[in-house]
């Protein structure tokens, strides 16, 4: 299947492909090139409410909640996947 590349970087999924994939306006993909085989694969990436989970899990047993700064420095490491 042929599908044109726009002046910005930008190309169209075809329909009947977007619906085999559940894809969706607003859905993350995850682009992954391959040099070797000189293509990219495209995948349906987690929404941001599954990668930020569990971000304000160490707080759960504390007494205290988070600070505003605490808060947003645990969700920065959730969005990163930092440890």
């Amino acid at each position: 299947m042929l599908m044109k590349l726009f002046n910005k970087g930008q190309i169209v999924i075809p329909a009947p492909i977007r619906k085999e994939l559940g894809l969706n306006v607003g859905d993350m993909l995850d682009v992954k090139l391959d040099a070797n085989r000189a293509c990219i694969e495209l995948k349906k990436a987690e929404s941001e409410t599954v990668q930020l989970a569990g971000s304000l899990s160490a707080y759960a047993k504390s007494k205290s909640f988070p600070s505003r700064k605490q808060m947003h420095e645990a969700f920065a490491k959730g969005m990163t996947r930092e440890t």
